[in-house]
């Protein structure tokens, strides 16, 4: 009983040694990416930008259908989602989960302000120091409001404002509900959710965000059917 006991203890010894040098890690690259250009500044500079759309300018309609898609604990957690890694983990294994990447709304912001498209192990840790900077310096609006302005639509559409006037021809907060659902669905796959070439795609998108506003209790099972069935244009 003692020697499995110290086998024990010393499985645990080395996992806490494992993922304490890991974290470090990526602690240094995220070191190495703020002494570049602090994440502070690039918020900054997005939400200064021409056209950038603050979050009381948003419907409804899209902060639901993103967060319920994209990061359901996202009022939750505080920028990552530990729960939701490990939801991401087994939907890689168990078709009956829907697939997930396991980033929060956050670490994608991260993500994206520096442009770090690369995916790897050390790049997802350092999108957490991100994370966690950006949650202590920013509300979950001014976060979630900068995420829609700068991720990828599809069709060369960077950004809801760009998405609402070039494919709908309405300002953002004007957007409907299934234009919203739709939307919300795109920047998983841009090339190949966007609208221009891939249509069909994009609406089985939308229903997969329409089940998930359910699951959230935004929306109710009968209104499914009706709002993935109602025009976008």
């Amino acid at each position: 009983m003692k020697k499995k006991r110290n086998v024990i203890l010393l499985i645990t010894i080395v996992i806490a040694l494992t993922i304490s040098g890991y974290m470090y890690k990526c602690y240094q690259m995220y070191e190495t990416y703020q002494n570049q250009t602090s994440i502070v500044t690039l918020m900054e500079e997005t939400m200064h930008k021409e056209n950038f759309v603050p979050f009381d300018a948003l419907p409804d309609s899209l902060v639901k259908a993103t967060i319920a898609i994209e990061d359901r604990r996202y009022y939750i957690h505080g920028g990552v989602d530990f729960i939701g890694v490990l939801r991401a983990i087994v939907s890689q294994v168990d078709d009956d989960f829907l697939k997930s990447g396991g980033s929060t709304i956050t670490q994608q912001t991260a993500k994206n302000l520096y442009h770090m498209y690369e995916s790897s192990l050390l790049t997802k840790g350092c999108q957490m120091w991100m994370a966690w900077e950006l949650e202590k310096n920013y509300t979950k609006e001014e976060i979630f409001a900068v995420y829609v302005n700068i991720i990828n639509y599809g069709d060369n559409n960077q950004g809801i404002y760009e998405a609402a006037t070039n494919y709908f021809n309405v300002l953002p907060y004007q957007l409907s509900m299934e234009q919203s659902t739709i939307l919300a669905g795109i920047p998983n796959l841009p090339g190949y959710y966007q609208l221009s070439d891939h249509y069909q795609n994009a609406k089985q998108r939308q229903y997969n965000v329409l089940v998930c506003m359910e699951d959230c209790g935004y929306i109710t099972k009968d209104e499914i059917e009706t709002i993935w069935n109602g025009s976008i244009y």
